[in-house]
């Protein structure tokens, strides 16, 4: 019985380890979003036109997501936000759904640009 417990604890922390593969939608260029941590602490990090972004994931459980020509869907599930902080003073907020699997979601920089992610 203790053994059980062992593994289901192992399995608990092992949390997030995820490498989401993220698209810039004017110039294409790419950049990956490393996902770790323990559920209820997740931290996040990529990096973007040489500048490093690191930061928080929290569930946000139901969301209502809006596009730019205001389409609206209501995603129900695990949904997450994220705000990144870079190392020359840009900030990146997330907004993804998804599992361990699979998901997909959007993150945009201060400065205007917007990636769209998978993985």
């Amino acid at each position: 019985m203790k053994y059980l417990i062992v593994i289901i604890c192992i399995l608990h922390l092992s949390g997030c380890a995820i490498n989401a593969t993220g698209v810039n939608r004017d110039t294409g260029e790419r950049m990956v979003l490393h996902c770790q941590g323990v559920p209820i602490t997740y931290s996040l990090s990529t990096e973007v036109n040489g500048e490093t972004f690191k930061g928080k994931l929290v569930s946000t459980r139901n969301a209502t997501v809006r596009d730019d020509y205001g389409n609206t869907i209501m995603v129900s599930g695990n949904t997450y936000r994220a705000v990144l902080f870079g190392d020359r003073n840009r900030t990146m907020r997330c907004e993804l759904c998804g599992n361990l699997a699979n998901g997909v979601g959007s993150c945009i920089t201060s400065d205007g640009r917007e990636f769209d992610v998978q993985w």
